[in-house]
């Protein structure tokens, strides 16, 4: 049984934090080109409309709208990240810091966080490339991608068992995997 309602066949999809892995990718590479935070936030932040979008429609399949687009990934989305990477982070890092006396706690790949790029340029670019990973992440495990919205009059589905629990799992392995190895690998060094 399906525990969100609808078809009897149950739907994994990737969990939001997980989708940071791939925008984790280039700051790996190239540290100072990129905000960490904006990345992060900004893959994530694409996911705050299901929660509303599922309660309003009683439908979770259907539940990506304006920031599960390229349109909405480059204005709310990135608005949304830029302010809580400039507005957010630095006081809970302050409040972690206080609380938490790790210093290794807030490093990425070799770098403090506590000296992630602040200017709104940077910011921005990081916050805008997270949402599209998110997007890039989402289209192959749901058959409602409303990508190109509001141009797109059929959502974008590439893979026809995109919402089948047996696909969510084969497509979700490779980036949880992808999430482990890069808190493993960079997470504190």
């Amino acid at each position: 049984m399906n525990v969100f309602g609808g078809e009897d066949d149950a739907n994994l999809v990737p969990a939001t934090p997980i989708h940071a892995a791939i925008p984790w990718i280039p700051y790996v590479r190239w540290p100072r080109a990129f905000s960490f935070w904006a990345l992060t936030v900004g893959s994530m932040v694409n996911d705050l409309e299901v929660v509303p979008l599922w309660v309003l429609s009683g439908d979770i399949y259907h539940s990506r709208g304006l920031m599960h687009s390229v349109l909405g990934v480059l204005t709310l989305n990135a608005t949304v990240a830029v302010f809580a990477t400039l507005y957010l982070v630095p006081p809970a890092m302050r409040w972690f810091d206080r609380r938490w006396r790790e210093p290794r706690v807030f490093r990425f790949a070799g770098r403090d966080l506590h000296e992630d790029p602040r200017d709104i340029g940077t910011v921005y670019a990081s916050a805008a490339l997270g949402g599209l990973t998110h997007i890039l992440v989402d289209i192959p495990t749901h058959a409602y991608n409303p990508v190109w919205w509001p141009w797109q009059t059929v959502p974008l589905n590439l893979v026809p068992y995109a919402d089948e629990l047996w696909w969510d799992i084969v497509a979700g392995i490779p980036v949880l995997l992808l999430f482990a190895w890069m808190m493993y690998a960079y997470w504190r060094r």
